[in-house]
């Protein structure tokens, strides 16, 4: 046996082990896992925004937000936020969960009816990470 600490991405192995998990997870229940992508452009098709998620056992998993400073506090981030919800209702997903730091946008999603269930801290030694979720 072997143990090797890689510093570089491999997506053929990572690939390789996800499809494993994924397959051990199926013997207890139907994983189906969807992308699930809501980009904001821009007139000139600039990217200026996006979410990033998956769908999978009646779940929306959302792992990155993002907004351009530009663009933020005009309402985008609901309406991808919103987007991303339509979409997963549609897939039959029954929940939303994300989870975010101290310093970044908790307040954002408990005004769109998340709530967190669950903190650690210590992330940097000075922030939290929150986890949140919501029935949809």
């Amino acid at each position: 046996m072997e143990i090797k600490i890689g510093h570089t991405e491999d997506a053929k192995t990572e690939e390789y082990i996800i499809q494993r998990l994924w397959q051990h997870n199926e013997r207890f229940t139907e994983i189906n896992m969807k992308t699930l992508n809501v980009i904001l452009y821009d007139d000139q098709q600039n990217i200026q925004g996006g979410l990033l998620a998956h769908t999978w056992c009646g779940t929306l998993d959302i792992h990155y937000l993002w907004i351009d400073d530009a663009w933020r506090r005009l309402g985008t981030g609901r309406q991808l936020m919103q987007a991303a919800e339509d979409e997963a209702r549609n897939r039959g997903c029954h929940m939303s969960v994300v989870d975010t730091l101290s310093f970044q946008a908790r307040g954002f999603y408990e005004k769109l009816g998340y709530r967190v269930y669950g903190e650690q801290e210590g992330y940097a030694q000075r922030y939290a990470r929150y986890y949140l979720a919501k029935r949809l």
